[in-house]
């Protein structure tokens, strides 16, 4: 039977070993170098996908990931907390500005490609529309879906929160720098605008076609670049139509971009280069992105 000193020193001898263990573990937790991304709420899963991978074989590294949209990645790396910045759009003429008014020379590297699907509820009738009618669905100057071909009921746009870089691409590129709509309901993120749309039968929202291609909850429609121009889908049988993407004939297609404050460091430039590597852009491919065409 054991004594009370043997048990005594059983226990001291177990809470020290206990001790130096955890010392151990945060000594070896603190020695990782950590890189910080911020930014698309596109990119979001992609670039954690990335983390999670480059981790596995780079355990001094530490990879932390967070969305918040393009601009808030941006303005990160403008203030300087952030090591890289993920954008699903060109930086703008007033950041370059204030990047220049900081001493900042933002490093651009294209990463992937990104289709942006619009997305309807599979209840409608709608299967394709023009450039110029998804203008101007999300002006509001097409108010009901009878005037393109659908039921008599009222459009019910859903949209991204204005940090979203997919928010700024469309508008841009879509809507010809027009306002969006008073009533279009804003939301935090791709996913969030997809279940809406999935619920709503006279819904209409848009996204980057990764998070869609494989649902059948929603409806990806075709879009032409004006009315006498082929109807192109940027999504076939459930996966993402690369080629229309490569070659430019899907209208709303872009790069998805990471920025850097000049040269980067080593640890990051490493990580950006497992991005570019093969294997990085297969696993854009499996995340439903769009990779890099080869040279």
């Amino acid at each position: 039977m054991f004594s009370k000193f043997n048990i005594a020193s059983y226990l001291f001898v177990a809470l020290f070993a206990s001790i130096i263990l955890i010392g151990c573990k945060k000594k070896a937790d603190a020695e990782k170098t950590v890189i910080s991304v911020k930014g698309s709420d596109t990119m979001v899963n992609l670039a954690q996908k990335w983390a999670e991978d480059y981790m596995k074989n780079n355990q001094n590294i530490s990879i932390q990931v967070t969305g918040g949209g393009s601009g808030t990645g941006i303005a990160a790396l403008l203030n300087n907390t952030v090591d890289l910045a993920n954008s699903s759009r060109e930086l703008k003429a007033d950041e370059l500005k204030k990047a220049d008014s900081l001493k900042i020379s933002p490093n651009v590297v294209k990463v992937a490609l990104d289709g942006i699907a619009v997305i309807v509820n599979p209840a409608s009738k709608i299967e394709e529309l023009t450039l110029q009618q998804l203008s101007d669905i999300f002006t509001g100057k097409i108010t009901n879906w009878k005037e393109l071909g659908g039921a008599d009921v009222k459009i019910v746009l859903y949209g991204r929160e204005n940090s979203s870089g997919t928010y700024e691409f469309f508008k841009e590129h879509v809507m010809k720098k027009q306002d969006y709509a008073v009533n279009t309901q804003v939301l935090q993120g791709t996913s969030a605008l997809g279940e809406a749309v999935a619920k709503d039968v006279n819904g209409i929202g848009y996204g980057g076609v990764g998070y869609f291609a494989k649902r059948n909850d929603v409806k990806i429609i075709k879009v032409k670049k004006d009315a006498n121009a082929p109807a192109i889908t940027p999504s076939l049988n459930g996966q993402v139509n690369y080629k229309a993407i490569w070659d430019g004939t899907y209208s709303i297609s872009r790069y998805l971009y990471c920025f850097t404050n000049g040269e980067p460091k080593p640890a990051v430039k490493a990580f950006l280069n497992f991005i570019l590597s093969k294997q990085g852009q297969e696993l854009v491919k499996q995340m439903e992105y769009i990779p890099l065409p080869e040279k």
